[in-house]
């Protein structure tokens, strides 16, 4: 079978690099479980988010921003100037979902300005993960394993918002935490396992 590397040999990405990403995006993916847990499955109003909780959807966001950084390095939606710019804007959004940690810890009011915009860039982020996720299964630079992780983290707030459409409530609690503590550790292991220039890490499935 014809196989391809994960990533041109002139892509500016080590191994070490990858490893670095991979490893602080699969510390990150229990946070929300962690949270979630820890007020019961109670859903806890962004007014009322303590700092643990805002350290913990921190490191959560963190880990996701290694992601897509690992991601982008691997050029996973595509080489183009689309997959490029997909991966570029995620980033800057999972930034802006980090910066809500920050201002929960600095008591900002959620009613502020800057604090909605952060409010605002989680379910963004949510969106372009899922876009990127439909990109890299065109793009195939990713292995098939790696495309289907991806696809998995996508799809977190689309089944979300049909559950809601169906039955008007979203899913949230322990399901949503479980699926995104999956996902992304899945992610974390992507970078973890990717040799960029090798092919036992082919891009064809």
């Amino acid at each position: 079978m014809h196989t391809q590397s994960l990533v041109r040999p002139s892509a500016p990405v080590s191994v070490s690099t990858l490893r670095v990403l991979g490893l602080a995006a699969l510390l990150g993916s229990p946070a929300m479980l962690i949270e979630v847990y820890r007020h019961g499955l109670q859903r806890v109003a962004n007014e009322d988010t303590d700092p643990l909780g805002a350290l913990l959807y921190g490191l959560f966001s963190v880990g996701w921003l290694c992601a897509m950084i690992g991601l982008r390095h691997l050029h996973a939606a595509g080489y183009g100037k689309v997959g490029r710019a997909l991966m570029n804007v995620v980033v800057v959004t999972v930034t802006l979902a980090i910066g809500q940690s920050v201002m929960d810890l600095l008591r900002v009011p959620t009613s502020h300005p800057l604090y909605m915009v952060t409010d605002l860039a989680w379910p963004l982020s949510m969106v372009l993960t899922f876009a990127v996720s439909v990109a890299a299964l065109f793009a195939r630079v990713l292995p098939l394993w790696g495309r289907l992780v991806l696809v998995f983290c996508g799809i977190s707030l689309p089944i979300n918002i049909l559950v809601m459409v169906l039955t008007g409530d979203m899913i949230g609690g322990a399901s949503f935490a479980w699926h995104t503590f999956l996902g992304w550790a899945g992610l974390g292991l992507v970078l973890l396992l990717a040799r960029p220039g090798s092919e036992q890490f082919p891009a064809q499935a």
